[in-house]
């Protein structure tokens, strides 16, 4: 046998070894979830004595240092993820408000991807400033199998300040379980805030009451070519792309062009201040900047923000700048569009 022949089936070998471990690696992990979930066993493995390490200048994650707070973890691994069981409960616990004595903490399940560790912490380290908990990637798996959560299922785990486990849950939240853990926490819902009296475009209070009207505001001309995502989006390597996205007026741009097509103008008025070029909104309604329309939103003249009433008349969002992505489910549930979905030409 040739040289040459020899390297080509030790390559060819490789190949399926590798092709074998990627298989094995990303194969279902799943498990059913019982009515009831297993005891914990602290002499097996004591909550108290849980450290997971830091990651992309966090801190280790100490569990016996929390103590005197109450501290709330939750945990999704691929499978979780990709099924979206968090939805509903993630977004709704996105809009409360918490005592100062609560701490959070979301942590990603990765075991079994320990050889792709730092692949991970390359990947995740540029959207932790986009969450809203400070994440940890467990390469152990050692939330999971110290709070006996079943595999391939978002859990969460409560601890009160003494350190006790008062609460755990696996799986899709329906909303009676995610009123029971917001009292459990001793989280409220934001205080009404009615809309002052606005004039913006063709949106103003008359118009907006009984329906929910989303108004965003642009620091500058975005052009479609600008917006990553689509046919017609940003031609960049993902780096480049992340960071155009990362723009505060392209990312809102990025929003009105997204969400247009999905709109339901039965239920929703849609107003953009400012320009973007190159796209054809068919539900957005385009009007130029307005300094009276600013400032009824207390919007400070050149800076990008997001404005959405309900139709009760309350302003229940205001973001100024950058919106973080973790806001984008928020901003789904008001106004009827998975902006996660990203197929827009």
């Amino acid at each position: 046998m040739s040289i040459l022949r020899k390297i080509a089936l030790g390559l060819v070998l490789l190949v399926l070894i590798l092709l074998g471990l990627v298989a094995w690696m990303l194969r279902s992990r799943a498990e059913e979830i019982p009515d009831e979930l297993p005891a914990i066993n602290v002499a097996e493995a004591d909550p108290q004595k849980l450290v997971i390490p830091g990651g992309g200048g966090l801190g280790d994650l100490v569990l016996a240092d929390l103590k005197g707070r109450t501290v709330y973890i939750i945990v999704e691994d691929r499978e979780s993820m990709a099924a979206r069981e968090s939805s509903a409960m993630s977004r709704a616990m996105a809009r409360w408000v918490y005592p100062d004595d609560v701490s959070g903490f979301a942590v990603g399940d990765a075991e079994g991807f320990g050889l792709l560790a730092s692949k991970i912490e390359e990947f995740v380290g540029p959207m932790r400033p986009e969450l809203r908990l400070p994440l940890y990637i467990d390469f152990q798996g050692a939330v999971t199998k110290t709070f006996k959560l079943p595999k391939g299922h978002v859990g969460i785990v409560v601890l009160d300040p003494s350190g006790a486990v008062v609460y755990r849950h696996s799986g899709k939240m329906e909303p009676a379980e995610i009123e029971k853990l917001r009292n459990l926490l001793g989280a409220t819902l934001p205080a009404p805030a009615p809309a002052p009296a606005f004039k913006v475009g063709e949106l103003d209070n008359a118009a907006c009451a009984g329906r929910t009207c989303a108004l965003v505001f642009l620091g500058g001309p975005v052009a479609r070519k600008d917006i990553p995502g689509g046919r017609q989006g940003f031609d960049g390597s993902t780096d480049d792309s992340m960071k155009q996205f990362a723009k505060p007026d392209v990312r809102l741009a990025g929003i009105v062009v997204d969400s247009d097509a999905k709109l339901d103008p039965g239920k929703v008025s849609a107003q953009l201040v400012g320009q973007i070029d190159g796209a054809e909104l068919k539900r957005w309604k385009t009007t130029p900047d307005s300094a009276e329309a600013r400032a009824a939103f207390q919007i400070p003249a050149g800076e990008a923000a997001l404005v959405v009433l309900d139709p009760q008349g309350n302003v229940v969002m205001r973001e100024l700048g950058r919106v973080p992505m973790y806001k984008f489910g928020v901003l789904s549930e008001f106004i009827g569009v998975e902006l996660s979905d990203r197929d827009e030409p």
